[in-house]
């Protein structure tokens, strides 16, 4: 069948899918259902499935709560090119393997697979295991008949809405100009979520979220044993007696700062100061942990917040620059941001805050320590599995969720479309 033609018939072929789809879902969904609380019931604990959107947080999530017994898969729809596949337990085109036009039923396969593979679901906001199908908007009522629960938390992207992006929109514009077009479709959905979800995370992420049940600004994790303190030979460099190495990894220019830093390092080097910027762009993970560990300052991002990269900073030693004013006061008040050692920094600060870490190899060495603790405490797997944990027996089990992590909100209704 050509290409052009199939995508022509692809809606009305879509819609006839999903008409004769829908029953037999349905029934598989309930005959799961009778099973899914009989386990509930005896008091099983409950098999957790991660994905469908392949970032490489759930693989960390997933390995910290098989650390605490808990059955957990993740699973990839696709792999983009800094991860590896092999970082995903389960992938999509796994299923109907050489099978002529799978594409075509593939969502149901996979569908009915995840109802008996989990009970809980954690997902992200841009999409579930049926939302290329004809049935995405009745996804959460086919999980709830077959007795499951969904755990929704954003990863950025996934609830960016113009108009409620705040300070970071006109640098996100730049980067991701199709938000413009997408944010109408994608508040669509954020709002079907938020009113089917059982428990909706929030992060430090910043977009539209009209309803959490709970803040958690520390959620990433990573395995500090992969990303351990390795010190370069040269760490008392102060720009002046050896070189200064930063290391900065942008996925998007405009979104980090990328240029602005530039700009920063040629002020610097233009003053007779030694430093060099080593920028990692779309490289895999293994290459950018070697950056990091010959690097003397880690510099994430410095229009909002601070992700992964940071974190892996931290983890290794590495004192980090990163703008942290511009969360608001309920996430920058929570006693892990106010701990958090990063060296709050944005456009307006950025060459003396460098200047400053260059010139002083001491305080590199003092916030790399604190960096390294912060990580053990908040974001390795163990203290963020412990947490996951409770909020998975929570939506299971019914038990409290941590007054920690409810004490900084305030309840609304969710608004209407």
């Amino acid at each position: 069948m050509p290409e052009a033609w199939l995508r022509a018939i692809w809606p009305a072929y879509n819609l006839a899918v999903a008409v004769i789809a829908f029953p037999i879902l349905v029934l598989i969904a309930a005959a799961e259902g009778v099973r899914t609380r009989r386990r509930r019931a005896r008091g099983a604990r409950p098999r957790l499935l991660w994905g469908p959107q392949a970032i490489i947080a759930i693989r960390d999530w997933s390995r910290g709560l098989q650390g605490l017994g808990y059955e957990s898969v993740t699973f990839a729809d696709a792999v983009a090119r800094i991860n590896r596949r092999e970082d995903f337990d389960v992938h999509r085109n796994a299923f109907l393997p050489g099978v002529p036009r799978a594409e075509l039923v593939r969502d149901y396969v996979v569908f009915v697979w995840a109802l008996r593979r989990a009970d809980v679901f954690s997902w992200y906001f841009n999409r579930g295991y049926l939302t290329y199908s004809g049935l995405a908007w009745l996804e959460c009522s086919l999980l709830h008949l077959a007795g499951k629960k969904i755990i929704v938390s954003p990863f950025g992207g996934d609830i960016a809405v113009v108009g409620e992006i705040g300070v970071i929109e006109p640098w996100l514009l730049q980067d991701y100009p199709e938000l413009v077009d997408t944010s109408a479709a994608a508040r669509r959905r954020i709002l079907h979520l938020c009113r089917h979800a059982d428990l909706v995370i929030r992060n430090y992420q910043y977009g539209f979220l009209p309803r959490a049940d709970v803040l958690w600004p520390t959620m990433i994790a990573i395995d500090t044993h992969q990303w351990d303190v390795v010190e370069r030979d040269d760490a008392r460099a102060d720009g002046h007696n050896g070189e200064v190495v930063v290391v900065h990894a942008p996925n998007h220019r405009a979104i980090k700062g990328t240029q602005q830093l530039i700009d920063a390092i040629q002020q610097l080097q233009a003053e007779g100061l030694r430093v060099r910027l080593d920028l990692i762009e779309g490289r895999p993970n293994e290459e950018v942990r070697r950056a990091i560990q010959r690097a003397d300052i880690v510099a994430d991002q410095f229009i909002a917040g601070y992700a992964l990269f940071a974190i892996e900073g931290m983890s290794s030693g590495k004192p980090v620059v990163s703008a942290l004013a511009w969360m608001p006061p309920e996430v920058a008040h929570t006693p892990a941001l106010r701990a958090c050692p990063i060296v709050d920094t944005d456009l307006s600060n950025l060459v003396g805050n460098l200047r400053g870490l260059i010139k002083d190899p001491a305080r590199r060495q003092e916030l790399g320590r604190a960096g390294r603790e912060f990580v053990l405490r908040y974001h390795a797997h163990e203290p963020v599995a412990r947490t996951w944990s409770a909020l998975i027996e929570h939506v299971w089990a019914g038990s409290p969720l941590p007054a920690e992590l409810t004490a900084p909100l305030r309840i609304a209704p969710v608004p209407s479309a």
